[in-house]
């Protein structure tokens, strides 16, 4: 009953119980104490409690993964060396929490804080299992021309200058792999990695089972970025 239903409150546990007469046969009455009691002994704890959006593990979404699984896969056992990358935007703001102080009665107690303080900030970010290759703030949300600043200097920190523009055997590829966003299908974007031959992208699907920028940003605080 409680896994099926997770919202469930614990009257209408014991209206159910009180009302199924089938497995719950002879019970006319429960005290809430005993319903929790049994719950803990049955190891079920209160936690909070977070919103699933109800496509996410629907046969569309779950064919979605396993094609990009799948897709992985048939890259990884291809001749040349693929490098996975995963690039995300992450956007926060330079005030965090409300902070207290102390000052003389009458005078507002005051701290010099960064000029774009309302400004939010966006990271865009590239992770393989190196590290983060790349990473560039910018005031405001990202768009097609700042997403192709990025993408040029991920590329020049990638492949060396003697190496641009040639595609050999031997040379490693670098996937890019990133969320399924308008801006990244955008016109300019597909003719960017038709310049970089040893450059391609990769889309996530839809409610993917990890989240990329987590990832990312847990890097870049790891790294003292």
């Amino acid at each position: 009953m409680v896994v099926a239903n997770n919202d469930i409150r614990l009257r209408e546990i014991r209206e159910a119980v009180i009302a199924d007469q089938g497995t719950f046969r002879n019970i006319n009455n429960v005290s809430l104490s005993t319903i929790a009691r049994v719950l803990r002994r049955n190891h079920m704890a209160m936690k909070q409690l977070y919103r699933v959006p109800f496509q996410r593990n629907s046969d569309v979404v779950k064919e979605a993964r396993c094609q990009y699984v799948e897709r992985i896969m048939e890259l990884e056992v291809e001749g040349a060396h693929h490098v996975f990358i995963y690039v995300d935007e992450a956007g926060f703001n330079l005030i965090k929490v409300k902070r207290r102080g102390r000052n003389l009665i009458g005078y507002r107690a005051t701290i010099t804080v960064p000029g774009q303080r309302d400004a939010n900030i966006t990271m865009c970010a590239a992770n393989s299992n190196n590290g983060v290759l790349c990473h560039i703030p910018t005031i405001g949300p990202y768009n097609t021309e700042r997403l192709i600043t990025f993408l040029n200097s991920l590329h020049e920190r990638l492949i060396p200058p003697d190496e641009r523009g040639l595609l050999s055997p031997g040379m490693p590829l670098f996937v890019i792999i990133w969320d399924n966003l308008a801006f990244h299908h955008s016109r300019l974007v597909n003719e960017w990695f038709g310049v970089h031959p040893r450059m391609m992208m990769l889309f996530l699907p839809t409610f993917p089972t990890f989240e990329s920028h987590r990832g990312v940003l847990q890097c870049l605080e790891v790294e003292g970025l």
